[in-house]
């Protein structure tokens, strides 16, 4: 029922967004299948993960702020995101898709007051969010995180991480 409702032609514009990622994330690897093929997701609002609870941000906003390591790469620092999107595959495998916090402008000229403090786990980012939605792994996730909008363009993040 989902593969049908996917492949409307007339669905909203969020459903053919959620469509593109899963093509994008889970079409067959051959092109005479590609056409014939489609994978299914089971999408959720909310996830419980190991004790802590994440949600899409249009269901908790402050549940779906979370900071990952890119790729999973835990030799980067973690980046602050919002999660539009909670799925799970067929395989078991749980994911987010979500949208990174631009930093802050260079041309703006503003400066993080929070970066002479290194063991203080704030930093200043953009408002403005990245277009482009992230395919996340629950297990990349670091920490939810506090955000503070301090200005129209500037807002500060806080690591609620335990460690």
């Amino acid at each position: 029922m989902l593969r049908r409702w996917l492949a409307r032609p007339d669905s909203l514009p969020v459903i053919q967004e959620c469509r593109d990622i899963f093509d994008r994330v889970y079409a067959p690897k051959s092109v005479e299948n590609s056409s014939q093929e489609r994978r299914t997701a089971i999408l959720r609002a909310t996830l419980k993960f190991e004790g802590v609870i994440y949600s899409r941000a249009s269901t908790h906003l402050g549940n779906s702020q979370i900071l990952f390591y890119p790729r999973g790469d835990r030799t980067l620092t973690p980046v602050p995101a919002s999660i539009k999107y909670i799925y799970g595959t067929l395989t078991g495998e749980l994911l987010f898709a979500a949208q990174r916090h631009l930093p802050l402008d260079r041309h703006d000229c503003t400066i993080d007051p929070f970066s002479i403090y290194p063991d203080f786990p704030a930093k200043m980012y953009s408002t403005e969010l990245e277009s482009r939605l992230e395919n996340v792994k629950v297990t990349w996730v670091v920490s939810h995180f506090a955000r503070w909008t301090v200005s129209d363009r500037h807002a500060v993040i806080l690591s609620l991480s335990r460690d």
